[in-house]
């Protein structure tokens, strides 16, 4: 299989398979005797005193995130399946399921070892965990330009913010939480932060213009890797392959979290969290540009996904067809060693907590604000939370945001020497037979296991 397609296959893949810092459930938030709550708020302190989390189990999260799915660019046609491209699909009913942002990510947080103790007159946690943030972002106008360029004639489009993006690093965390008086209650975490691997492929100032008889795409795109991962030029200089070499730490960086929890009266509290606000600073990260190339197309025809008669597919052919013109696309420049710095993905949280029947159950509401580039996450979660034992309690959720609406639950059990709690913040509705999601998919899950003393 050539290159090009391999991209083209590669990307429509991800895109429609499902999938933002990665984070423990929101679910957990009103649920105290939970060991994990630190890492939502540094203000909460373990009920029970001393932790330790079972090495690897103490909070395993995989995140996964996409505004669309297979039933965006799939659709039924009798017997077979055809693709949003092809004519018996009308354009506005094709359009009309892509967003303008278009989001695949993918998110993954594991705590390798968190100890819990008390000192220095507070709660006290030390930690470390593997953290894995990776995403593609494709507009609106690519899709679009694929299914009604030839529609138009002698337009031009600008498309931004074409890319994919991948940081993966190593946390160590100090945090600390203390009481004011009897109302408020004070946290705050420190994290050293080593790089291990990231990834950046942009296209930037893209042009697209359309006529009957051709589209021409010109673009500046640039490609940075840290260290450990090795480009490989051929003999005209163009990038022709990449590696991975032997490990090496590709950066350092810092992170704080910030957070308090003030108790109104027996019933009511509020508080306020802003966490992981830093930076990753990469070292000799390789960089690759491509020189403004133009790529001429000639356009698709009758594209579906079923094979014609004679065994041929119209899509393979076209690709074909379009890989002799694409290449100029790819023909990425060294541009040498350059140091590169990334923002943590900040989040900010807002709750409010009112209890009733001595507080066996509680409603909560969470305002969770999420800074990325290129997308901002918004959300309200609203939770009934119970409490029928001192060792037992769950919560139920619905949550409402700019990706979709979804509903979850947690259960946490916390008897006197252990804690293991299993949940998840969005449940997905509805996949195909290859148990990918057909709609939109936002979800997530955890589960870990600590023991007090």
């Amino acid at each position: 299989m050539n290159k090009i397609k391999k991209y083209i296959l590669v990307a429509v893949a991800m895109l429609t398979a499902t999938t933002a810092g990665a984070q423990t459930l929101n679910s957990l938030y009103f649920l105290e005797g939970n060991n994990q709550r630190h890492k939502l708020n540094p203000a909460f302190a373990s009920e029970r005193g001393g932790f330790v989390t079972f090495p690897l189990l103490g909070n395993i999260n995989p995140t996964l995130n996409s505004n669309i799915g297979l039933g965006t660019v799939l659709y039924p046609q009798g017997d077979e399946m055809v693709t949003f491209l092809h004519p018996s699909i009308p354009a506005d009913e094709a359009m009309s399921k892509f967003k303008s942002m278009n989001v695949f990510e993918f998110d993954l947080n594991l705590d390798i070892l968190t100890v819990g103790f008390n000192a220095w007159g507070g709660s006290n946690t030390i930690g470390i965990a593997l953290r894995s943030q990776s995403g593609m972002y494709v507009p609106k106008g690519i899709f679009q330009f694929l299914k009604e360029g030839q529609s138009y004639n002698g337009q031009e489009f600008d498309i931004d913010n074409l890319g994919f993006q991948s940081q993966n690093y190593v946390e160590f965390a100090l945090g600390h939480a203390r009481k004011i008086n009897d109302k408020l209650q004070v946290g705050a975490k420190v994290k050293f932060l080593v790089g291990g691997l990231y990834a950046k492929a942009s296209a930037e100032n893209m042009r697209i213009y359309m006529s009957d008889n051709e589209w021409r795409i010109s673009e500046r795109s640039k490609i940075i890797a840290s260290s450990g991962i090795n480009y490989e030029f051929d003999e005209d200089g163009n990038l022709s392959d990449f590696n991975m070499d032997s490990y090496q730490i590709g950066g350092y960086g810092l992170g704080l979290d910030l957070g308090a929890v003030y108790r109104i009266n027996e019933e009511a509290t509020v508080s306020l969290a802003i966490t992981d606000i830093g930076f990753i600073s990469w070292k000799d990260c390789a960089v690759a540009e491509n020189r403004n190339q133009e790529f001429v197309y000639n356009g698709f025809d009758n594209i579906g996904a079923e094979d014609n008669p004679d065994g041929s597919n119209d899509f393979d052919d076209a690709a074909d067809e379009l890989e002799e013109s694409a290449k100029n696309l790819f023909n990425f420049k060294d541009s040498g060693k350059q140091g590169h710095t990334t923002s943590l993905y900040t989040t900010i949280r807002a709750a409010g907590e009112y209890g009733l029947l001595k507080n066996k159950i509680s409603f909560g509401l969470l305002a969770t604000l999420r800074l990325g580039t290129p997308r901002v996450y918004s959300e309200a979660m609203v939770t009934a939370n119970f409490r029928p034992s001192s060792w037992f309690n769950a919560a139920i959720n619905g949550s409402f945001s700019n990706v979709r609406s979804s509903m979850g639950a947690t259960l946490n059990f916390h008897p006197r020497a252990v804690n293991f709690f299993i949940g998840t913040d969005y449940i997905l509705a509805k996949f195909s037979k290859q148990i990918i999601p057909v709609n939109a998919a936002k979800f997530n899950m955890a589960m870990g296991l600590s023991f007090n003393f």
